[in-house]
């Protein structure tokens, strides 16, 4: 008995995991079924057709069930856990049952032939293969038992047996195996995509943080040990401390770039053009340059910028600066193979309006050129994800414009981001820095903030940001710990929620902290997460998050998000008056 319940729960979770990724193919059958059980039943009054076995009897349960398929999205809540095996009963019933039925009542009449290996083919479609030869063999059994329960045996058709269930136990070997055959290539290909991200944040974020650990173990060794309070330190041992640290730091910058990166190649979202600007190329080209975190001084030394001619185009500027950081990263890759390459990028207003990244080193094969846009095409590289180029040509199309490569074996590779001309009278308006008036520092006058996140670590550098802040806080290790401080009677002024914790994750908690009673299901909540994708974003705002912050995170971030979602005023701060020069006195 026991074997029969995993076997059942195994078939039920096969069946589940097979509609995950295509919820709204159960509903389209459903409108199809309608359709169709409907259509083909009114032809017979036509009188095309040599008069059939009556099914309306068995037909209206069809319709009717296929129907409620189809009202899907119409289900009360309560019912809805129900849906995926009624579709089983449905698709059952309709499609391996009903079929075969009327093919036995008709005495095999083509048609109806026909019907049946349709129905085998859509089993095929709807189910995997192991609830397919289920539904086969029990639907075609069903519809012989009640056969031979409601008609004498000397009517009963033997080519059903040996012509017909044959052939679409054959159809159905052939559809599952092929079915199987592409699942096995597909999860090949994702293990081949997975590997190569995995491959990509390892190499990428391993170096610098082994950099990192380097740097904070040469400077603690170069700090002088002894019991004295005040102690001497040489100017030239402060120096290469200095120096330590910000290496240090310049390579913590390139292991989030690294993941900003990767995180941005993943995420397959299309642009959203109602928050383009109207972008300078040439100081897009320069950020880019100037933020992109260079291994060396000597790799930066490899990469110019030549201006020809400045233009304006309306994009994103992050997407912009994130195309040329990928088209940096795959130049200077080489670098180490081809120690006499260089880069230049060129910013070209005529004959079109263009940036061009080439560089000297090994170029492409002419016959990988075709592929190179394409997801999941990694060429040259083992720990590549095979994203960033298509990523490349999905940020630029947006943009209106696109991307093309140019590449020659052993001499150069050039990529050109051609846009499109601005119109006319469009202005580029950039505020200076010295436009930018001071901001008055917020006082949030010791109001306390509750922390969730199950890192103790990471508990313990929000609440140093928040002390400096002038903020109280409190701590809470998971979503049910802060559930329960804020039942117990605790109102924190604002809370900061960890997106993945164990337990109920950070959306969870806050959308039951949203059906609490107020005052407490207005308290704003912040996310807190590692994770930059726009998908992550809209969840968490969606469930009633007030914003979304990412780790590791900025002071001025901080304490502009607290006073915003606080109503705190953050007007900037008055310039002073300039001191009138004193008239001279009248003669």
């Amino acid at each position: 008995m026991d074997r029969l319940k995993r076997f059942v729960r195994e078939l039920a979770r096969s069946y589940r995991f097979h509609h995950e990724t295509n919820s709204s193919l159960l509903d389209w059958i459903g409108v199809v079924g309608v359709i169709a059980f409907s259509a083909l039943y009114l032809v017979r009054f036509t009188g095309k057709l040599p008069p059939r076995w009556d099914d309306v009897w068995f037909r209206v349960p069809a319709i009717a069930t296929c129907l409620l398929l189809a009202l899907r999205r119409w289900w009360p809540q309560p019912l809805a856990r129900f849906y995926l095996p009624y579709s089983y009963a449905t698709v059952f019933y309709c499609l391996a049952f009903f079929m075969p039925l009327s093919l036995l009542q008709n005495q095999g009449a083509p048609n109806t032939v026909v019907n049946m290996m349709l129905g085998a083919m859509l089993v095929i479609l709807l189910t995997d293969w192991r609830n397919t030869l289920l539904m086969i063999l029990g639907g075609y059994g069903a519809s012989t038992a009640y056969f031979l329960a409601t008609r004498p045996a000397s009517e009963f058709p033997l080519e059903f047996l040996y012509w017909w269930v044959p052939l679409c136990l054959i159809l159905v070997a052939g559809g599952s195996i092929s079915k199987y055959v592409e699942r096995r290539a597909e999860l090949e290909r994702l293990r081949r995509l997975y590997s190569g991200l995995a491959g990509s944040i390892a190499h990428e974020v391993r170096n610098p943080l082994a950099q990192v650990q380097h740097s904070m173990r040469t400077a603690q060794s170069l700090l002088p040990r002894g019991a004295a309070d005040v102690v001497t330190v040489p100017r030239h041992q402060l120096d290469a401390i200095a120096r330590e640290l910000a290496q240090g730091t310049n390579a913590a910058h390139r292991g989030l770039q690294a993941i900003t990166l990767t995180l941005q190649q993943v995420n397959g979202k299309t642009l959203d053009s109602s928050t383009f600007t109207l972008l300078s190329a040439a100081m897009c080209v320069q950020k880019a340059v100037q933020e992109y975190a260079y291994e060396s001084v000597e790799q930066r030394a490899r990469v110019e910028v030549q201006v020809a001619g400045d233009f304006t185009f309306r994009g994103e500027e992050t997407a912009c600066v994130l195309i040329l950081f990928n088209l940096l990263k795959n130049a200077l890759y080489y670098l180490p193979l081809h120690p006499d390459a260089s880069i230049t990028i060129s910013v070209e207003a005529a004959p079109v309006h263009r940036i061009v990244v080439r560089d000297t080193g090994p170029g492409i094969a002419p016959h990988r050129l075709p592929e190179l846009f394409e997801e999941f095409h990694s060429f040259g590289k083992s720990e590549g994800t095979g994203l960033g180029l298509a990523f490349c040509r999905r940020a630029m199309r947006a943009f209106g414009g696109d991307i093309a490569c140019e590449s020659e074996l052993g001499r150069f590779t050039e990529f050109t981001l051609t846009f499109p001309e601005t119109a006319q009278g469009a202005q580029l308006h950039l505020p200076t820095p010295e436009a930018a008036p001071p901001s008055a520092p917020v006082s949030f006058g010791g109001r306390t903030v509750l922390v969730v996140d199950d890192s103790a670590f990471n508990r313990a550098i929000v609440k140093a940001r928040l002390r400096e802040l002038d903020l109280r806080v409190i701590e809470a290790r998971h979503g049910q710990e802060a559930l329960r401080i804020i039942d117990e009677g605790a109102q924190p002024a604002a809370i900061l929620m960890d997106m993945e914790m164990p337990g109920i994750s950070g959306i969870e908690a806050t959308r039951s902290l949203r059906e609490r009673p107020a005052p407490v299901n207005s308290i704003p909540v912040l996310a807190l997460s590692a994770n930059d994708l726009p998908s992550w974003r809209e969840g968490a705002l969606a469930v009633g998050m007030n914003g979304y912050l990412t780790k590791p995170i900025q002071p001025e971030i901080l304490s502009a998000e607290l006073a915003r979602v606080l109503n705190l005023d953050t007007a900037p701060a008055p310039e002073p008056e300039p001191q009138r020069e004193a008239e001279p006195a009248a003669r």
